[in-house]
């Protein structure tokens, strides 16, 4: 039960992202991302990143293997993940599910 509104929650977020992260999001990740991922976050110089999470959003922004950390605040984290998740919510979904699940 417990998952499931879990769930729940999550696909009523994604639902209710691309509005907001059109905004904030786009524009911090253009700043801060693009350069490395390309524009629409299919890749670069850096992997294709759609559906990313703020969990991976956080972890990655710490630095790790060629990706350099970014002094970022809670916001910005925030914006730019609602973007990217925007991108592609479907793998959005999956991440979120298996976060969920992991956190149990």
């Amino acid at each position: 039960m417990r998952l499931l509104s879990h769930l729940t929650l999550c696909v009523a977020t994604l639902l209710a992202l691309p509005c907001w992260a059109d905004d904030q999001g786009q524009a911090q990740f253009v700043d801060h991302c693009a350069a490395c991922h390309g524009l629409h976050a299919l890749g670069g110089n850096g992997p294709d990143i759609r559906g990313t999470t703020l969990n991976d959003v956080v972890i990655s922004t710490r630095g790790m293997d060629q990706m350099p950390a970014i002094d970022l605040s809670d916001a910005e984290r925030q914006a730019i993940a609602a973007y990217l998740m925007s991108l592609a919510p479907e793998i959005a979904a999956q991440k979120l599910r298996f976060e969920a699940q992991i956190t149990r």
